[in-house]
């Protein structure tokens, strides 16, 4: 059996277990030693073919690993309470001052709400949630809820 064919059963065998594991990295020295297998159907020695795999298989891993991963992963969609930051609300209970507590509905739930400062925020103003913490929302008076 040839070189060539040996580096190219060898690579067709890491691609295959590839399939059933999810890390993403086995895939990459397959492709190497399909790389080494083609550069010894090209008749070039030893060497060369282990210098092909290296390339290749470290150009996958520390080059085109994290880019493959991030397209396979597809966009990031926030859930649940993560969902509400950044999201408008409006105060139904008074945020005192002293506590900085009270109620905010936001998307038509309602929620346990705390000032992101000592202010005083009155029913009715418009707020934004800038965090979650527990179960209560940290909002602050939006720019123009004045």
């Amino acid at each position: 059996m040839g070189a060539w064919l040996t580096w190219v059963i060898i690579g067709l065998l890491l691609v295959g277990l590839e399939i059933v594991t999810p890390n993403f990295f086995i895939i990459f020295f397959g492709i190497g030693a399909l790389a080494a297998g083609a550069i010894a159907a090209l008749g070039l020695s030893l060497p060369w073919q282990l210098f092909a795999f290296l390339v290749v298989t470290l150009i996958g891993l520390f080059g085109l690993r994290k880019f493959v991963q991030k397209g396979l992963a597809g966009p990031t969609t926030k859930t649940n309470y993560n969902a509400l930051v950044g999201k408008t609300g409006l105060v139904t209970t008074a945020i005192t001052a002293e506590t900085g507590l009270g109620r905010v509905t936001v998307s038509g739930e309602d929620w346990a709400a705390l000032a992101e400062t000592n202010a005083a925020i009155e029913v009715k103003a418009k707020v934004t949630v800038v965090s979650v913490s527990g179960v209560r929302l940290i909002v602050r008076r939006t720019e123009d809820s004045h």
